[in-house]
């Protein structure tokens, strides 16, 4: 395989090509190891680009809609921007002013990762950032991704390591929109099992815990509007979020391990251009540094590690 350098604008780009399948990821490492594009092949053999990319300059420099955003040190929402870790108080900044005021999506999505290793012809590259905290989270921590093509699709592996010397509390998730023709309108989308977590009107778990009965098996998109997470069932093992469109023939599988101290949660959020659907792997759920729903609690030296990943397949 071969790593191809660019810009978008002023930023960077490292992709990875299979110059036999025509395969290709490309990432924004100044944005975070941002998974800019990922093109897979279907079971035609011909590529499709899967995900629905940032395509200006400014789009870029805003990080518009989080797409392909790592998040990093916790996914979605802290409500009022304030949690309570071992008896002291923290104060992340107010980034996110609609519902009352947030912080979200953690600090590593305007960041610069570094290419560390890597091995093309085995397919696969490796970005990290060393963080010695930030604004209200002043926790030591190495975050690492490794992205990989291989003939079951896309890969990425993520580890957080805590650095300090005390515990740091910690999640992760990754922000994808995800698309296989010019609407979701007419795909069906199938989730793992598990529980909807009801949402207060500030976009945070209510605590009840819900049966999602009108997407457990697969249901048309049409004009649904969704901004929900589920607490998966599996406690262990692979589960599968999987997009169809049939009359492409179509479908994406978004896989993700599953269980305590892996992605236990996943997140599902509908574009407004209802041209993508974001499918969010996360360790825990919305506000988890105040609910603890998920959260990772990273003993000095302890690391998390986990995969996920998408591939392209006919409709089952």
């Amino acid at each position: 395989m071969k790593i191809l350098r660019s810009h978008l604008g002023k930023f960077p780009l490292i992709e990875l090509r299979d110059p036999d399948s025509g395969a290709f990821f490309s990432i924004l490492p100044t944005r975070g190891a941002t998974v800019h594009r990922v093109g897979l092949p279907g079971p035609d053999g011909a590529v499709r680009e899967v995900l629905c990319p940032m395509r200006t300059e400014i789009e870029v420099e805003r990080h518009r809609w989080a797409k392909g955003a790592q998040l990093a040190p916790w996914p979605n929402r802290i409500q009022d921007a304030r949690y309570e870790f071992q008896g002291k108080t923290y104060a992340p900044p107010r980034n996110f002013k609609h519902q009352g005021g947030h912080a979200i999506h953690g600090f590593e999505m305007f960041e610069t990762t570094k290419l560390g290793a890597k091995d093309p012809d085995a397919g696969w590259l490796e970005f990290q950032l060393a963080s010695k905290g930030w604004p209200g989270y002043p926790f030591p921590i190495r975050i690492t991704h490794r992205f990989s093509l291989s003939p079951d699709g896309f890969r990425m592996e993520t580890s957080l390591r805590n650095e300090g010397r005390t515990d740091a509390p910690a999640g992760h998730g990754w922000h994808p929109y995800f698309r296989l023709g010019k609407s979701i309108k007419p795909c069906t989308l199938a989730i793992p099992a598990g529980k909807l977590l009801e949402s207060t009107p500030r976009a945070v778990p209510s605590g009840r815990k819900l049966a999602w009965d009108a997407i457990a098996k697969p249901a048309a998109l049409g004009g649904t509007w969704l901004n929900e997470c589920v607490e998966l069932s599996a406690r262990k093992g692979i589960a599968t979020t999987r997009l169809t469109d049939s009359d492409l023939g179509l479908s994406l599988e978004v896989w993700q391990e599953a269980g305590p101290g892996k992605y236990g949660h996943l997140q599902v959020f509908t574009h407004p251009l209802r041209h993508c659907l974001a499918i969010e792997p996360m360790t825990c759920a919305p506000n988890a540094f105040n609910n603890g729903m998920g959260l990772l609690v990273l003993r000095p030296g302890e690391e998390f590690r986990a995969s996920c990943g998408a591939r392209l397949v006919g409709c089952p």
